[in-house]
């Protein structure tokens, strides 16, 4: 087509002989191709920017052509030219890579055009690579949940053994006042954690709460009890005004705050203070648990109810998951206050539950 348009122009010509040069006849032809080209390359960046596909042209590994959906899917940070040469080094044909952006995921592919030029390709793929993650956490839920079934299997007939033996030792120890009440207490915990393992067992099985009527600052004063007996390093406030009364499953409530308080004073947090309060209105009781440790990481905000998210190194992260799902069992929601120091989570009740 570009050489026939050359002859074309020659031929209207007048001035010009019927002859002429080669030379001129390759740089006309050239410069239609490029001009070809070129016209080329714009339809197909302005059909990628209708599709909302990024389009980047490499030539030499260099940057040569970026169309705007480009400049959009990508971060600020990486629309450098240093920068995007060296992501497309490291991208290999047929083997797209895929960058997690934290609110949104572009995978990359890379498609050579001739020689040394090539085409990278910048897709929005969050949605799918958002499915693809909680996939993912639903399996290892799913694995998490078998082996903590089998494994509270497995430690509830010896725990059973232990509360059993203490409660024995504990009839035969009359005369000695001071082992018996440790004999009562080793008793009490056993049970205790039977309760718990059993309660883990119902979770994975989604037992239905047994909703009752219940005085809340008793249950705040077990927990501050339970607090106190694992750690002795940080001052434990209980303030909650009398006569505080809501239908809830109390065993659920008081291990739901456990849990919590048991977060705030581990050694990564690092609290000296730790503040449990209840507050009633009209329909709803408010309690936040407050503490003056290191607080939460503002990258961790978005997903800190999400399973396996830990601001603990060896932490497997599923605390405050369980959180969640325990207040959601009665009827309540939680959430991450902002405060200057520290961490505030606030759990709101109804009163009068439905169920």
């Amino acid at each position: 087509m570009a050489l026939v348009m050359v002859l074309r122009k020659h031929r209207a010509s007048d001035t010009e002989p019927a002859s002429f040069p080669p030379s001129e006849l390759l740089v006309g032809l050239a410069s239609a191709k490029y001009r070809e080209a070129r016209d080329a390359s714009k339809r197909l960046s302005k059909v990628a920017d209708a599709l909302n596909i990024g389009l980047m042209e490499f030539k030499n590994n260099r940057i040569n052509e970026i169309n705007q959906s480009a400049v959009e899917l990508l971060p600020k940070e990486m629309r450098s030219d240093r920068h995007l040469t060296g992501l497309s080094a490291s991208l290999q044909e047929n083997s797209p890579k895929i960058l997690d952006l934290g609110q949104t995921a572009v995978q990359l592919s890379k498609l050579p055009i001739s020689g040394s030029q090539y085409l990278v390709l910048v897709q929005d793929v969050t949605e799918s690579f958002l499915m693809a993650r909680k996939f993912k956490q639903h399996e290892r839920l799913a694995l998490l949940g078998q082996m903590t079934a089998q494994m509270a299997h497995q430690i509830k007939t010896p725990l059973a053994v232990l509360a059993g033996q203490a409660q024995m030792l504990a009839r035969h120890l009359n005369t000695d006042i001071a082992l018996k009440e440790q004999a009562d207490a080793i008793y009490s915990e056993a049970r205790d954690l039977a309760g718990q393992i059993n309660g883990i067992l119902n979770f994975y099985r989604e037992r239905e709460p047994y909703f009752k009527n219940v005085e809340l600052c008793q249950i705040l004063d077990n927990v501050k009890k339970k607090l106190d007996s694992i750690v002795h390093s940080c001052d434990i406030v209980i303030d909650c005004p009398d006569e505080i009364n809501l239908e809830t499953d109390p065993g659920l409530l008081q291990n739901l705050l456990f849990l919590l308080g048991q977060n705030a004073l581990s050694s990564e947090v690092a609290a000296s203070v730790l503040s449990i309060s209840a507050v009633k209105g009209n329909e709803q009781v408010i309690i936040r648990i407050k503490d003056n440790g290191t607080g939460v990481p503002i990258n961790m905000r978005d997903k800190l109810f999400e399973p396996f998210t830990s601001t603990k190194g060896e932490g497997l992260g599923m605390g405050l998951f369980l959180a969640r799902d325990l207040t959601r069992q009665m009827g309540g929601s939680i959430e991450l206050e902002e405060v200057e120091q520290g961490a505030s989570f606030r759990l709101s009740f109804p009163i009068f539950c439905v169920h």
